[in-house]
C-alpha cells in the first residue's frame, strides 16, 4: 500500500510547465536532423535521411528497453527523482550532440539517450499519483494536451532558430530548456513517495501485487495503435499530398501545416478524452475514440484533395488525441498502486516501440504498395483495436465465466 503527498494546483502548473520546456526542447533538434548528419560528414542527402532515421530509431530501441526498469525504480524511490533523472540526463547529453565531430558521436548519444530519458512516462505517472481523487483523469487529459501543443510548435520553432543562429548552438537551446525543466521540478514538484507496507512485527511484507495482464494488453495495444498511426504516417505525408495535386507546390509546407493541425487537434482531444474519462470511465471513452479515429482515418486513402486530406487527418487527430491520456488512466486503475510504476514503464515501453515501428511501417508500405495503403492500414489496425478492447474480458475470473458460458452453450 502506498501514500502519496500533492503540493495541488502550483504543483502541477509547475509540472505542466516543466514538460512543456521539456517536450518542446527535445523536438527542437527533429527538423534539422539531416541537416547536422550532413554538416558532420555525410555527404548526400539520401545518406544523411538514412541517417537521421537511424538516429531516431536508436533512441526508441533503447528506451524500449530501459523503461521498465526505471518504473521500478519509480515504484521504489518515487516518480520525482526519476523525472529528475530524465531531464538532467537529457540536458547534458543532449548538449554534448552540439560538440559531436562525426554521425558516430551521435549515434553513441543518440543511444545514450534513450536509455537515461523517458521524461513523458516519468511526468505522466507522476502527475497520476499526486492528482486529487477522482481528478486524475483531467489531469492526465491535461498534461497530455501540454505535450502535444510542445509536439507542434517544437519541430517549428527550432527550425526557425537553427536559421538564425546555426545547429550546434539550437543543441544548447535544447539543453538549457531541459535545465529549466529540472529546476522547476526539484524546487515547485510534489512527489509521490512510496511506503512500504509493513506486517505486524515491523517486516516489510513480502511481494507485490500481480500485473494483470487480461486487463492491461488490451489499452497497451490501444496505446500501441494510437502512437503508431500518427507517426507513420509523417515521413509518407509528402509524397500522398503530391498524388493529390496537378502541379505540386509549397508540398513541404502543406506537410507541416497539416501536420501541425493533426497536432493541435489531437490536444483538444487529450483535454476533452481526460474530461469525459472521469465522467464515463476511461475504457468507453477508449473504445469509442478508437473506434471514431479508425473511421476517420480509413477514407484518407481515398481523398481527392488536399482539402479533404486536412479535414480527415484533423478529425482522425482530434479522436486519437483522446485516447492516449485515458489509456494511462486506464493503466493506473487496473494496476496496484505499489506496481504503477512498472505499468507505466511498459507503457513507455510500448510507446517507444510505436515510435520506431510506425514510420518504418509507413515508409515500407508505400514502398511496396503506394502512398495510400499507409493512411488505410491505421485505419484497420484502430478499429481492430476498438475491438479487442471490446472483447477482451477485464479480469481471469470473469474470462472462466465467459469460457464457462461458451461451453454449457455448446454442450446444450
Amino acid at each position: 500500500m502506498m501514500r502519496f503527498d500533492s503540493k495541488g494546483k502550483f504543483a502541477f502548473a509547475a509540472l505542466l510547465i516543466s514538460q512543456l520546456a521539456a517536450a518542446t526542447g527535445f523536438m527542437f533538434v527533429m527538423p534539422f536532423m539531416p541537416l547536422y548528419v550532413e554538416q558532420l560528414g555525410v555527404e548526400s542527402a539520401g545518406n544523411a535521411a538514412a541517417w537521421a532515421g537511424l538516429l531516431n530509431a536508436a533512441t526508441a530501441v533503447t528506451m524500449a528497453l530501459t523503461a521498465p526498469l526505471w518504473g521500478r525504480l519509480a515504484d521504489k524511490y518515487g516518480p520525482k527523482s526519476m523525472l529528475l533523472r530524465a531531464t538532467i540526463a537529457g540536458s547534458i547529453v543532449v548538449g554534448l550532440m552540439g560538440l559531436a565531430t562525426s554521425p558516430w558521436h551521435l549515434l553513441w548519444l543518440r543511444l545514450l539517450q534513450g536509455c537515461l530519458t523517458g521524461t513523458v512516462a516519468a511526468a505522466t505517472l507522476l502527475a497520476s499519483e499526486t492528482a486529487p481523487a477522482g481528478r486524475e483523469g483531467n489531469r492526465l487529459g491535461t498534461l497530455q494536451t501540454v505535450i502535444f501543443v510542445a509536439a507542434a510548435a517544437g519541430p517549428f520553432v527550432g527550425g526557425v532558430f537553427a536559421d538564425l543562429v546555426g545547429i550546434r548552438a539550437s543543441f544548447a537551446v535544447t539543453a538549457g530548456l531541459l535545465a529549466l525543466s529540472g529546476v522547476l521540478v526539484l524546487l515547485a514538484v510534489g512527489d509521490a513517495k512510496p511506503e512500504r507496507v509493513e506486517d505486524e512485527g515491523g517486516a516489510e511484507s513480502p511481494g507485490a501485487a500481480p500485473i494483470p495482464w487480461l486487463g492491461l494488453v488490451p489499452v497497451l495495444l490501444a496505446l500501441f495503435v494510437a502512437h503508431a498511426s500518427i507517426t507513420g504516417v509523417a515521413p509518407v505525408l509528402p509524397g500522398f499530398i503530391t498524388t493529390l495535386m496537378e502541379e505540386p507546390v509549397r508540398v513541404a509546407s502543406l506537410a507541416g501545416q497539416i501536420l501541425g493541425a493533426g497536432a493541435l487537434a489531437a490536444a483538444v482531444g487529450a483535454m476533452a478524452g481526460g474530461r469525459l474519462a472521469a465522467k464515463f470511465g476511461p475504457r468507453p471513452v477508449v473504445f469509442f475514440a478508437l473506434l471514431f479515429s479508425g473511421l476517420a482515418s480509413l477514407p484518407q486513402a481515398g481523398s481527392d484533395s488536399v482539402a479533404e486530406l486536412w479535414v480527415l487527418r484533423v478529425v482522425a487527430s482530434l479522436f486519437v488525441g483522446a485516447v492516449i491520456p485515458v489509456v494511462n488512466l486506464a493503466i493506473r486503475e487496473a494496476v496496484a498502486t505499489e506496481r504503477h510504476g512498472v505499468a507505466f514503464g511498459l507503457a513507455a515501453s510500448v510507446t517507444s516501440v510505436a515510435f520506431g515501428v510506425g514510420p518504418l511501417g509507413g515508409g515500407l508500405l508505400a514502398a511496396s504498395f503506394g502512398f495510400s495503403t499507409p493512411f488505410l492500414v491505421p485505419g484497420v489496425l484502430l478499429i481492430g483495436a476498438a475491438l479487442a478492447l471490446l472483447l477482451t474480458p477485464r479480469s481471469r475470473k470473469r474470462a472462466a465465466r465467459i469460457m464457462k458460458a461458451a461451453v454449457s452453450h455448446v454442450l446444450r
